[in-house]
């Protein structure tokens, strides 16, 4: 989201602009995986069409529409700050530096370890690649150039290859293998940001269980829980395409190397980037599923709350507002098709298994290709 504004402490400060360089910047990078995807698609369909040949297709294809959807998104995230500002403003204020600082932590190192592994990731797929440039190079004594080729031969399958050509591939390749993570990081550091929201909330009312609560008190409480109900609607009509987007990716490639983990590897590298990378992305998946979960875990809690006023405290205000709370379903969706909860997360699981159960049916190759031995 190219805006202008991102490191002030006011939301009233984001601002987009066509005059921006971020905003052509953003542009080029999307013309560019727009030029990757349509090349993917022509190289999928040149022969049979087949489950193996598709992989970079959903890749690159779900790699363009990312970045479109969050291009898209620009216009609409200053306005949805601002309200999410007013939230916190009317919030009950945190007592300890360590309480209003914890948020922050955990979004730079749920950032930064996400980065950390998809960096390794990314290293490993580069082992895997000069492991075939040894055994098999494309083009004698130049390993180099090997490398920048192998890094994405459906271009140059149309194409003559230039060193230039391969190094502008190896630069748009890195940038998508980020952008693709960098989809999950951003949709856990909103779930994070969220839950923790209604749990500043909870803390706040919890604390006042033990005092004499009036129904002054439970309207202000019931106030700010609208409130955040309101926020959590405004957040996940924004970023639905982009929930949508990242769990069905993110589906599809685990049940693709799932499948793929009966073949037989033709070196360690290549077992250690595999393995690596499964369960990387299957953490990342259910991270993201489980941190999503929270805020409906959160958005329930205050029914824990209520069962523990003392019944001289109990008043008309609190039956309103436990009731709201009962019948209400709070939770991000995935374009209103289904809600991010923890039974989701089970459903999950179970999708993923029933589809690899038949998937199994058409894993005919065992061991993938070594040029070494052809």
């Amino acid at each position: 989201m190219p805006l202008a504004g991102v490191t002030s402490n006011s939301a009233y400060d984001l601002k987009f602009s066509w005059r921006f360089i971020r905003t052509w910047y953003s542009v080029l990078i999307i013309i560019c995986f727009s030029f990757f995807m349509g090349i993917t698609v022509a190289y999928a369909f040149r022969d049979a069409f087949n489950f193996d040949s598709v992989e970079g297709l959903i890749f690159f294809s779900s790699i363009f529409f990312i970045a479109l959807t969050f291009f898209n998104m620009t216009r609409k995230w200053p306005p949805l700050m601002q309200q999410w500002q007013q939230v916190e403003n009317s919030l009950p204020q945190q007592r300890t530096e360590m309480e209003r600082s914890w948020l922050a932590h955990k979004i730079k190192m749920i950032t930064l370890v996400a980065s950390i592994c998809s960096l390794g990731e990314h290293i490993l797929s580069m082992l895997n690649i000069i492991y075939y440039v040894n055994r098999c190079p494309t083009f004698k004594n130049r390993p180099i150039d090997s490398f920048l080729y192998s890094n994405f031969g459906q271009f140059f399958h149309f194409f003559e290859y230039t060193t230039l050509a391969g190094v502008l591939g190896k630069i748009i390749n890195l940038f998508s293998t980020f952008a693709w993570n960098f989809n999950d990081i951003f949709l856990m550091c909103i779930c994070v940001a969220l839950a923790s929201k209604f749990r500043q909330l909870n803390v706040y009312m919890a604390s006042h269980l033990k005092k004499p609560t009036t129904a002054t008190f439970w309207m202000e409480c019931r106030k700010n829980y609208r409130l955040l109900c309101r926020l959590n609607e405004s957040v996940d009509n924004t970023i639905a395409l982009i929930t949508m987007l990242c769990l069905s990716n993110n589906l599809y490639f685990i049940c693709n190397k799932i499948l793929k983990s009966l073949q037989k590897k033709p070196s360690f590298t290549h077992t250690l980037y595999f393995w690596y990378s499964l369960v990387f992305l299957l953490g990342r998946t259910f991270t993201l599923a489980l941190y999503a979960a929270e805020i409906n875990e959160e958005s329930r809690k205050p029914l824990v709350i209520f069962r523990k006023v003392k019944r001289e405290f109990w008043c008309p205000e609190l039956k309103r507002f436990s009731e709201e709370v009962n019948a209400d379903m709070i939770a991000l969706t995935g374009m209103k098709l289904f809600n991010l909860t923890r039974n989701m997360v089970l459903s999950v699981a179970g999708t993923i298994l029933t589809y690899e159960l038949v998937l199994l049916q058409y894993n005919t190759k065992s061991l993938i290709s070594d040029c070494a031995k052809t």
